[in-house]
């Protein structure tokens, strides 16, 4: 792809250089998206679920199930549209042109359908998982029986956010689906590790943040108010999704052999680097 007398930077270091060129843009896309959300994810429910007896003639199981549903599936959409107005902030980066957020913002619109029905699946799948956990905690709360699925259940969501980090990545850019997805996140140690560790960072990032909270509130029986509540996570929730979804980009770019973005000053004997059209490589 490059010459190779020029060894690339670290993940790291291209996840640090991204992020210093391109913050302002990121944490702006991210947060009119993460507003939206929050607009969409309480004007859509009220509406499925207002009337009052609008869902009492289906059966308690089946009611659970669609108001579990629908935030996960509107989470997966509006998601998609983060990563898709991200992936085309990048891709103007990739090909030395800078675009604004409000063009990136229009722009995924457009293009995050198909991930929006990637997305959705993955959250109704994790739906299913919250009932079934809900209908196992009421038949068998403090049994070894729900410990054990608990357990289970909790391996197989993490399992599943790390065999699932990159395909937002192969949708918008491949324009392919799982099984590739799946088989670039377990196809070298390098890449493994770098998923692993960006699912580490969300992680102890949120555990320091709900820290952080306990140790500020004034009394021992005092509770943050819903709205501090609110706000605090969706804070560290785009602070956290600015980081984890540039270095999942370059992570899936190293894997692929593409630059993370073009060489500002190229060496003058240095060979023209080899395009490729991802999508019809693969």
């Amino acid at each position: 792809m490059t010459d190779p007398t020029h060894p690339r930077p670290s993940w790291l270091r291209e996840t640090v250089a991204l992020l210093r060129n391109h913050w302002w843009t990121l944490l702006a896309i991210i947060v009119v998206t993460e507003l939206a959300a929050l607009l969409a994810g309480v004007a859509v429910p009220l509406a499925v679920y207002g009337g009052g007896d609008r869902l009492s003639v289906l059966d308690d199981s089946v009611r659970l199930a669609v108001v579990t549903a629908v935030p996960f599936a509107l989470a997966g959409v509006f998601n998609a549209w983060t990563w898709a107005a991200v992936v085309e902030m990048f891709r103007g980066a990739g090909e030395g042109r800078r675009v604004r957020f409000g063009a990136a913002l229009r722009r995924g619109v457009r293009r995050s359908g198909r991930l929006a029905l990637w997305l959705g699946g993955v959250g109704l799948l994790r739906a299913a998982g919250s009932v079934y956990m809900f209908h196992a905690l009421l038949d068998g709360y403090g049994t070894r029986g729900f410990q054990t699925t608990s357990a289970v259940m909790t391996a197989g969501s993490w399992y599943l956010t790390f065999a699932t980090a990159l395909l937002p990545l192969v949708v918008l850019f491949e324009r392919r689906g799982l099984g590739r997805a799946w088989r670039l996140a377990h196809s070298r140690a390098a890449t493994i590790g770098q998923i692993v560790a960006v699912l580490a960072f969300g992680l102890a990032v949120d555990n320091l943040a709900d820290l952080v909270m306990t140790q500020l509130r004034p009394g021992a029986g005092y509770v943050w108010p819903v709205g501090v509540q609110v706000a605090t996570i969706s804070a560290v929730g785009v602070l956290t999704a600015t980081v984890t979804m540039t270095a999942l980009t370059v992570a899936y770019l190293r894997r692929v052999a593409l630059p993370a973005a073009p060489d500002p000053e190229p060496a003058p004997d240095a060979p023209e680097p080899v395009v490729i059209e991802l999508g019809r490589t693969w």
